[in-house]
């Protein structure tokens, strides 16, 4: 017991923070649905910032690097030096999308968007792009804390600066702002005060870690290790993107849009605290394998009958009709987007197994190639399902199920053969030995 309960007390806090992350995401949705012409609002959000989803999650691997590499003063340094550079390069290239004429019409063809929607959606890209850099600001940090078993003031760090975003967010929506001013300074104030909690959390919770005989590395070094895990989440926020570029061409194609996107971010809440269990085996090593793998199966069955209550119990009505204040309508494809997706936990928690044994012994390239395998999949789906006339809130999220599925098959071939290869600990599905 005294296993699953370090176990426990490490993973907690980091799920809790990106629970709190995706819980600010609904009261946001929530809010523009309350809006005239809420799903055009909800469409028009979900076509921006999924560009900008799609920048932010390349760093979301950053945290582990900053665990691995930052293990003295100077390594920490140059570490930080290469999470900001890497952070204004990405920030850059979302203002580039807002605010040129090249831009606008990258996101137009992509999209298929044209006329007043384009225009929004600039607008909130050109107003966005700082959100990358305050996020890689705080994912630094956050790796630090980690590092120090302080995920507890990352939890904190999370539920204030989402906190305030979302006050920002109500405070709006009452004081009778426009919807696309309501959700800029929501999203800016989330960001900002989540960086700067991390930076005060740092300066007063933070013991520096100074291994002995740690070699500093090159940034070349550092390259060669997140560019495959950058790409890795990339992938992943190019999902919906990919996703969207397919629906936008199908009819009422704003509305099944909308739906996704608050189906989607609600069954986030699950995907990204599963996602946190490719910390564990980083921090905590690879001895007790079998008992962290159960640790895993437990707490993935738990967010299954989470889900699950939520979908198929009047519960349903409470959250997407009462607390949302979705259409008739809008709840019913919500739905039918939550019931595919419910597929998904077990996916994720193997798949994010083999991502933590992958990144303990810095075979990043293994997360890479299964991420591109899993993008290559939503391609080849959604134009398989368009070409039919398939495509619709049944099966997009259907789309993303067959992608992770893919993905968590090639990870696992991958780590078979790396465990033959380098004599590394046998790897077995099953939870026990």
């Amino acid at each position: 017991m005294y296993l699953y309960r370090r176990y426990w007390a490490f993973y907690w806090p980091l799920a809790l923070t990106a629970c709190f992350l995706l819980l600010g995401l609904q009261i946001f949705n929530a809010v523009l649905a309350r809006y005239p012409n809420a799903e055009r609002e909800l469409a028009v959000f979900a076509y921006a910032i999924s560009f900008i989803h799609f920048l932010e999650v390349a760093m979301a691997f950053m945290p582990q690097m900053v665990m691995v590499y930052a293990r003295n003063r100077k390594a920490r340094r140059r570490v930080k030096r290469f999470c900001l550079s890497t952070g204004l390069l990405f920030s850059a290239f979302a203002c580039f999308l807002g605010t040129t004429a090249l831009g606008r019409q990258w996101v137009s063809t992509v999209y298929g968007i044209e006329g007043a929607v384009l225009t929004e959606v600039s607008r909130y890209l050109s107003y966005l792009f700082p959100t990358i850099l305050l996020r890689t600001q705080f994912h630094f940090f956050a790796g630090l804390l980690t590092q120090n078993d302080q995920t507890r003031w990352v939890s904190v760090c999370a539920f204030l600066g989402v906190g305030l975003g979302v006050i920002v967010c109500l405070y709006g929506y009452h004081a009778d702002w426009p919807a696309f001013a309501t959700l800029v300074a929501a999203q800016l104030s989330a960001s900002v005060g989540m960086a700067v909690c991390a930076v005060f959390a740092y300066y007063r919770f933070y013991t520096p870690v100074d291994e002995p005989g740690f070699v500093e590395p090159q940034y070349l070094d550092l390259f060669r290790y997140f560019w495959p895990v950058s790409f890795t989440g990339m992938s992943f926020g190019l999902g919906r993107p990919l996703i969207y570029a397919f629906v936008s061409r199908t009819p009422d194609a704003l509305f099944t849009i909308a739906a996704l996107r608050v189906g989607l971010d609600f069954f986030m809440i699950s995907q990204m605290a599963l996602n946190q269990f490719r910390s564990l085996l980083p921090s905590l090593g690879l001895d007790n394998l079998r008992e962290k793998r159960f640790f895993i199966g437990m707490v993935t069955t738990a967010f299954m009958l989470v889900m699950a209550s939520v979908i198929f119990t009047p519960l349903d009505q409470i959250v997407f009709k009462s607390w949302l204040g979705l259409s008739d309508l809008l709840y019913i494809h919500v739905k039918q987007t939550l019931m595919v997706v419910l597929l998904t936990p077990p996916i994720l928690a193997v798949r994010n197994y083999f991502h933590g044994l992958l990144l303990v012994h810095k075979k990043t390239q293994g997360i890479a190639l299964g991420s591109a395998f899993r993008v290559t999949t939503v391609l080849l789906c959604c134009w398989l399902f368009l070409t039919l006339g398939w495509l619709n809130s049944w099966t997009a999220p259907l789309v993303m199920v067959i992608g992770f599925s893919v993905e968590t098959i090639v990870v696992f071939i991958i780590m078979k053969r790396a465990s033959v290869n380098d004599a590394m600990p046998p790897i077995n599905l099953e939870l026990g030995d």
